[in-house]
């Protein structure tokens, strides 16, 4: 089996109604993969928590930043951090790119307050700002996981001596660089995700070459990601290393429970896949 670290439950784009949520975990079920849902907010993270109890998964719980603008505190975000169904705080972090949504001073404030939490596990976002993401979690002592990793080799290095996981996905081996990274890394560092709907591996894209199974003939997977597609990343990091397929599910998944703990190996259990 396989577990999606990355799934936005919430987005329309992936699922706009309660019979659109089921076709997604029936999905999930017929490709034997486990979604993590992911909070952005206090109300996708109370969303998410909820459909994790309905569903007999697992969700994170914290504010994006991009989100973090809209935020004096994080004192809503409190309570559902300490739920029973969530493994990590975040979405957290930084993101440089997208600066007309949230400025440097707000994101790095959320950051820190969420940080400050003393979480077993943080679910991390990290965008064109490594310098100051590594100075800011320099100062504590964490584990986690910077999802959608699409920076450098060396910045990929410096997060793994920090103790941290590389999650990677369709826009992580969008180029040759990005399947060369995913070659020099040990697989040990390693956790895949779709960020579904988005990031879906495109025909353009460097990985797309070591993908071998094809969802485009399924009229709901033609055009947008979901988490059921996770087994193409899978397939890359296999294709792309020539290690092993069923050495890198293996490792990937006890990497993941590793991370995630007994509230992930129970609901893996649950789904009984």
């Amino acid at each position: 089996m396989l577990i999606d670290i990355a799934v936005n439950i919430t987005d329309k784009l992936l699922a706009k109604d309660e019979s659109s949520v089921e076709e997604v975990i029936r999905r999930c079920k017929d490709s034997k993969v486990l979604p993590i849902f992911t909070g952005l907010d206090h109300q996708t993270s109370k969303i998410c928590i909820n459909l994790a109890k309905k569903y007999k998964t697992v969700s994170t719980a914290g504010i994006h930043p991009t989100s973090s603008s809209r935020y004096s505190n994080i004192d809503e975000i409190v309570p559902l951090v300490n739920d029973e169904t969530v493994v990590a705080i975040g979405e957290c972090g930084l993101d440089y790119d997208r600066l007309e949504f949230a400025d440097k001073v707000s994101q790095k404030r959320i950051f820190r307050s969420q940080l400050d939490l003393g979480g077993s596990c943080y679910f991390f976002h990290s965008r064109s700002c490594h310098r100051d993401f590594m100075e800011i979690v320099s100062d504590y002592r964490i584990r986690g996981v910077v999802h959608s990793f699409t920076g450098s080799i060396e910045e990929a290095r410096e997060l793994i001596k920090k103790g941290l996981f590389i999650g990677i996905n369709g826009c992580s081996v969008k180029t040759l660089e990005g399947i060369e990274i995913v070659r020099s890394l040990p697989l040990e560092s390693l956790l895949i995700e779709t960020d579904s709907p988005y990031c879906k591996i495109r025909r353009s894209y460097a990985g797309f070459e070591y993908v071998t199974t094809d969802f485009s003939q399924q009229k709901a997977l033609k055009k947008k990601n979901e988490p059921c597609c996770v087994v193409q990343m899978a397939e890359v990091v296999s294709n792309a290393t020539g290690k092993d397929y069923d050495l890198v599910v293996e490792t990937i998944l006890d990497n993941t429970i590793g991370l995630y703990g007994d509230v992930l190996k129970k609901s893996v259990e649950r789904w009984g896949l």
